[in-house]
C-alpha cells in the first residue's frame, strides 16, 4: 500500500533554513511515508515548500514531493477555501499511481477554516482519509468523530452537495481568473518590485508604459493593472501594434462607417470605441510609423475618434503601453516623437529578463509542467539533473521560451521524470550574455582594459607579436609600439 501524506504548507513550515523542523517534518520524521503533498494557498510559500523538499532530498530520499495548488484569495472564507480544497483533492486522487493509496491528512498547518474543510471533505466522503495533528507536547495524534456526534453526510443529501459546490465553485473560478494576473508566478525580490508597482498604481486613472525583453509578460502585467483598476469590470482590448497596417491604421483605431470605402460592408467601431471605458493596451508600440504616432497623439488630447467616413465622437479609455524597444532611445534617434512619449510614459513597469530571476525559473518550470498535466491527465514531474539543466540556460526568449520548451520536454519524456535530455532549448550552447560594470569611480581604458586583450592575443599567438596583432585587427607595427608604451613583454 502507498502511504500518501497531505499537509498544507502553514507559517510554521517556513522556518526550517533556521533549525526549525515544523509540523510538516516532524511528522515525517515520526511516521514513514511514500508520498508526500504539499497544498499551497498562495505562491509565496513556495520558496520554503522547495526547501521542505530539498530537506526531503537529503534525509528521505525515497520520499516523493509534490506541490499542489489550493489557491484562494481570502483563506478564511469557507465559499473559496472548500472549492479550491474540493479541486486540489480531485487533482491529486487522478495523479496517484496507486488505485488504493492509503491516505493521510495533516490539519496541523493551514488556517481553521481549513481545518473545517478537511472534516467536511472527509465526512463526506470525498477522501478517506485519516486525520492526525501535531504538537510538541502530545506528538502525532489521529483526530476522530463519532457518528452520533458527527453524522456522515448521506447519499441522499450528496446531490444538494454537490451543486452547493459548483454554485460556489463558479464564484472561486471567476476570483481566480483576476488571481493569475494579480500575483503572477515569482517571488524573486524584482518580482515582488513589480507586484509593488502594480498594486501602487492600478488604483490612478494614468498611462503605464511597461518595458521589458519579448517574452517576459508585458501582456500579463498589463492585465493585472487592469483588474485592479475602477475599469474592471469593462473591456480591456490587447493591440499588438506590430500588426497594423499603416493605411489600415484609422480604420482598425477609430473605426469606420459602411461604404466609406472599397471593402466596407458594414460599421466597424475600431480599437477604441471597443475599450470605451475600460483599458486599451497597445502593446509593441515603438513599431508604430511616425504618422500614425501622430494620429494616436491627437486622439490622446482631445479624447475624440473620427471614424472614417462618420462624425467625431468622444471616448473614455486608459491606455497602457509596452515595448520591448528603449523608447527614450527611439526618441533620440528621431524614430518616435517626443510629445507622444511624454503623453504615455507617465509611469513605467520595468520588467526582468528570466535569466536573472533564480529560482523562479524553476517555479515557472513546475508550473507549465503543471498546465501541460492538467491538459493531458499526465504525471510529469522533473529530476533534480534536469533542473540544473534549466537553470543553466540563458532564456533569451524569457518565459514564452521556457513554457516552450516544457511543453516539449514533457512530450519528448517516455514516462513520467523529465531528464535533462528531454530539454531541447534553443538556446544551448549559446555564450552567456556579456554584463560590463563600470565602477563609479571610472576606469582607464587604455591602461585597465587594452592590455588584459592585448596579453591575451599574445597567449593565444604563443609570444608572436605579429599574429597577436593580427588577432586584434592591428598592424604590427602599432601593436609592437602599443605594447612598448604599456610596458608589456
Amino acid at each position: 500500500m502507498r502511504k500518501v501524506l497531505l499537509s498544507f504548507i502553514g507559517n510554521n513550515d517556513c522556518y526550517l533554513s533556521e533549525g526549525k523542523d515544523g509540523a510538516i517534518i516532524s511528522i515525517l520524521k515520526k511516521r514513514p511515508f511514500d508520498a508526500l503533498y504539499i497544498l499551497f494557498n498562495k505562491e509565496s510559500y513556495l520558496e520554503h515548500a522547495y526547501e521542505i523538499r530539498d530537506y526531503c532530498k537529503r534525509y528521505f530520499p525515497r520520499l516523493e514531493v509534490n506541490f499542489e495548488p489550493s489557491v484562494t484569495l481570502d483563506p478564511i472564507d469557507y465559499n473559496l477555501v472548500y472549492p479550491a480544497m474540493y479541486n486540489a483533492i480531485s487533482h491529486i486522487k487522478g495523479k496517484e499511481k496507486d488505485k488504493n493509496p492509503v491516505y493521510t491528512v495533516s490539519v496541523t498547518s493551514g488556517t481553521p477554516t481549513m481545518h473545517s474543510c478537511w472534516v467536511l471533505l472527509k465526512q463526506g466522503g470525498m477522501i478517506d482519509a485519516e486525520l492526525i495533528q501535531s504538537s510538541r507536547e502530545q506528538g502525532i495524534s489521529e483526530i476522530s468523530f463519532h457518528l452520533d456526534d458527527f453524522p456522515m453526510i448521506d447519499a441522499m443529501a450528496s446531490c444538494k452537495v454537490e451543486l452547493s459546490r459548483m454554485s460556489r465553485e463558479n464564484t472561486v473560478l471567476r476570483h481566480m481568473v483576476e488571481y493569475e494576473f494579480e500575483d503572477f508566478i515569482g517571488i524573486c525580490d524584482s518580482i515582488q518590485s513589480v507586484k509593488n508597482q502594480i498594486y501602487t498604481v492600478a488604483k490612478y486613472d494614468l498611462p503605464v508604459h511597461i518595458s521589458g525583453e519579448s517574452g517576459t509578460g508585458k501582456e500579463i502585467v498589463a492585465r493585472n493593472i487592469h483588474r485592479q483598476s475602477i475599469r474592471k469590470l469593462k473591456p480591456f482590448i490587447p493591440v499588438n501594434c506590430g500588426s497594423i497596417s499603416e493605411n489600415l491604421f484609422e480604420s482598425e483605431f477609430f473605426g469606420h462607417k459602411r461604404g466609406s470605402f472599397t471593402g466596407a460592408i458594414s460599421d466597424h467601431p475600431g480599437y477604441f470605441l471597443d475599450a470605451d471605458g475600460g483599458t486599451l493596451f497597445l502593446d509593441e508600440i515603438a513599431d508604430l510609423p511616425l504618422s500614425m504616432q501622430t494620429k494616436l497623439l491627437r486622439v490622446l488630447e482631445e479624447g475624440e475618434i473620427t471614424p472614417v467616413g462618420g462624425r467625431t465622437r468622444k471616448v473614455n479609455v486608459r491606455l497602457l503601453t509596452a515595448s520591448n524597444k528603449n523608447l527614450r532611445e527611439k526618441v533620440f534617434e528621431g524614430k518616435f516623437r517626443e510629445d507622444l512619449f511624454y503623453r504615455i510614459v507617465n509611469y513605467e513597469i520595468a520588467l526582468p529578463p528570466l535569466r536573472t530571476r533564480g529560482t523562479d525559473i524553476l517555479m515557472l518550470a513546475v508550473h507549465f509542467v503543471t498546465l501541460f498535466n492538467n491538459q493531458h491527465h499526465t504525471r510529469k514531474t522533473i529530476s533534480p539533473q534536469a533542473e540544473k539543466t534549466i537553470l543553466a540556460q540563458p532564456w533569451r526568449g524569457n518565459v514564452r521560451e521556457l513554457r516552450n520548451v516544457m511543453n516539449i520536454a514533457c512530450i519528448n519524456c517516455r514516462n513520467d521524470v523529465i531528464k535533462p535530455e528531454d530539454i531541447e532549448c534553443k538556446s544551448i550552447g549559446n555564450e552567456p550574455d556579456i554584463i560590463i560594470s563600470i565602477p563609479d569611480g571610472g576606469i582607464d581604458l587604455e591602461k585597465d582594459i587594452l592590455p588584459l586583450y592585448y596579453r591575451a592575443a599574445l597567449n593565444k599567438a604563443k609570444g608572436n607579436a605579429a599574429q597577436a596583432a593580427r588577432l586584434l585587427g592591428l598592424a604590427p607595427h602599432t601593436f609592437r609600439a602599443r605594447l612598448k608604451t604599456l610596458g608589456i613583454k
